[in-house]
Parts: C-alpha cells; structure tokens; sequence
C-alpha cells in the first residue's frame, strides 16, 4: 500500500464583503489618498490594495470560486501516476519540488514517474509541492518567507533587513495576491498555468502542473555546473555574481541547441505586456518545456507589475532591459515591442 499524505484542500476563496475595487482598475482613480498612502507606505501598500481588489473582483464574479479556464495542452492525466493508476484517487499530496524545481515523490511507487535527482535541496522561500486536488494534477504554492538560514547562489546568505521586509509583506498577501492577479489577466493564455483555486487564509495558490523540464536544467546537460548545489561548491563559481551566472546559463542553453528560445520568450512577453502584466522574475529556471506539446511555459509570477499599480512604465522599461542583458534578444533579431 502506498504512502499518502492527506489534504484539506480549499479550493474555494471566501468573499469579501469589503470595497469591490473596480474602481481602483482606473488610472487616476486613487484620488486624494494615493499620495497619502505612498508618502506612509511606499508602492508596496498600493500595490497590495490594487491586487487585492482584483482578485476579490474576480472571486465574487464566482461566487466565491476561481473563474474557469482552458485544459492546457500538457496538462498531466492522472491516470499516468502510477499510485493513481493503482486506485488512489482521493485528494493529496504526491511530490515535493525542492529549490532547483526538481520533483520527489510522497509515494515509493511514484519515484520512478517523478523522481530525476539522487538529493534534494532545501528550499530557501515558499512552499510547492504537486497534488491531486478534485481529480486534477495541481501545483500547490504555500506563499512563505525565507527560511531561517536562507542562502542564495554561491551559499551567500540572505541578509536580515531583506528577510525581515519579505516576512511583512508576505504576512500582509502582497505576494499571493499579486501572482493571483497576475494568473488571472494571463488566463487565456496557452503557455501559461491556469489558476485553478485559492486559500486565502492559508496563502495558498492552486495551479496547473506543468510537467516537463525547464531550461536551466537543458542548460546544465552539457555536465558543467549550473544548479546551487553544484556551484557552491565550485570554487570558480560560488563567487560569481547572480546576473553574470545567469548570462553563463544562457551562453550553456546555446551550446545545448534546443532550438529558437529567444523568439519563443519575445513572443510569450508580447502577449503577457498586452494583458497588463509585466513579470520581474525573468530566470531560465522560471521557463518550462512541456513534455507532450515541446511547448514553452512561463512560470512563476509573484514578482510582477500590475498596469493598474504604480511604476508599470518604469518596470516595463526594466524588464526590456533585463530580457536584453540575459537574452541578447536585438542580436538574434527579436523584439519585445
């Protein structure tokens, strides 16, 4: 018999029965107390308010439940882990995703479908695991501070004033709901996960599960080191600066000739641009290729701006300059405008 780790899932987000926040959709409807706001708080609290009313919008238009959205085209069928195949069908837990976004199984019998790494590394922020929730393969996003004794690439340590300011604005959901507002606006869109529920007291994000590999890993199938665990322990790498490893990454992905990344990401950020969304956390570890479709997901948006919050055009103009500095997308001929 299996091992299996119970869920109390909670698919359903309750409704607020606070300020619906449709006006805070609109430039300049902040008024009087906008500047008041920001002169006590910073960005920080406009930025939670405007995600915030976006998603309680979204939830009372549902009565409360997420809006459904399309079937993606690499969606996992459950009946293809084998645990589930066997007949264990009810909600739980089936793998933990460790630091470097490699799966390990709950359940001895499902090691061999999930498992692709011998020792797993802890992870340094947030919670994700995959679960079966409702008869579907999720990804279960536990929203979370750094853990005590956090490190970075090259083993640095997080310093304290960074750990403490996430803390608060986790505590507050800035992030939960910013990466929720964010799903929400990009739920059409075919190469990323859809949103599927949400528990707000747990500050907890149901999504789709992607399976396939992402393109740090492709990177590093040339054998040189690319993953924390490996480059820690480099001794020409672990002081490296993050930005100039990443570029490395890049210059590995080339090497590993998988094809034309650059103008699949130009156009993914085209369209997700247009919809109001502008992702911050630009990263090969954030990009996914699907098993069945060789499709290219983007991952991860809880580090975004929101066109309804402020500095969407300076942060636009940010990320132009970051997708530019990691990709050299203008020499290979693609553009992001």
């Amino acid at each position: 018999m299996p091992k299996s780790i119970a869920m109390a899932v909670k698919p359903a987000a309750y409704p607020d029965p606070g300020i619906s926040g449709a006006s805070l959709e609109q430039a300049g409807s902040a008024g009087f107390f906008e500047p008041l706001v920001r002169s006590l708080a910073g960005d920080g609290a406009l930025n939670l308010v405007r995600a915030k009313a976006e998603v309680r919008a979204a939830l009372r238009a549902g009565g409360g439940l997420v809006p459904p959205a399309p079937l993606l085209e690499d969606a996992l069928p459950p009946g293809s882990i084998p645990s589930v195949a066997a007949g264990w069908r009810h909600d739980r837990l089936i793998a933990e995703i460790d630091q470097e976004g490699f799966a390990f199984a709950i359940d001895r019998m499902d090691e061999p479908f999930f498992n692709r790494r011998a020792q797993r590394a802890p992870r340094q922020q947030n919670l994700i695991d995959i679960a079966l929730v409702g008869g579907r393969v999720c990804i279960r996003k536990r929203i979370r501070s750094y853990r005590m004794g956090a490190r970075r690439w090259g083993d640095r340590r997080v310093p304290a004033s960074e750990w403490a300011q996430r803390s608060f604005w986790v505590s507050l959901g800035l992030f939960m709901y910013s990466e929720a507002a964010a799903l929400l606006r990009l739920s059409d869109l075919p190469f990323v996960p859809k949103l599927r529920a949400i528990d707000l007291p747990g500050r907890t994000l149901y999504l789709d599960y992607v399976p396939g590999e992402n393109l740090r890993s492709l990177a590093a199938r040339g054998g040189l080191a690319v993953h924390d665990a490996d480059i820690k322990d480099d001794p020409h790498l672990c002081g490296v600066p993050a930005r100039d490893l990443e570029r490395r990454e890049v210059q590995l992905l080339d090497r590993a000739g998988i094809g034309d990344f650059r103008r699949e990401i130009a156009e993914m950020v085209r369209e997700i641009n247009a919809r109001g969304v502008v992702p911050l956390d630009i990263k090969l570890g954030n990009f996914i290729r699907g098993t069945s479709s060789g499709r290219l997901y983007w991952l991860d948006f809880e580090l975004s701006r929101l066109r309804s919050q402020p500095r969407w055009d300076a942060d636009l103009a940010a990320q132009r300059r970051t997708l530019e500095q990691l990709f050299d997308l203008a020499a290979h001929g693609h553009t992001v405008v």
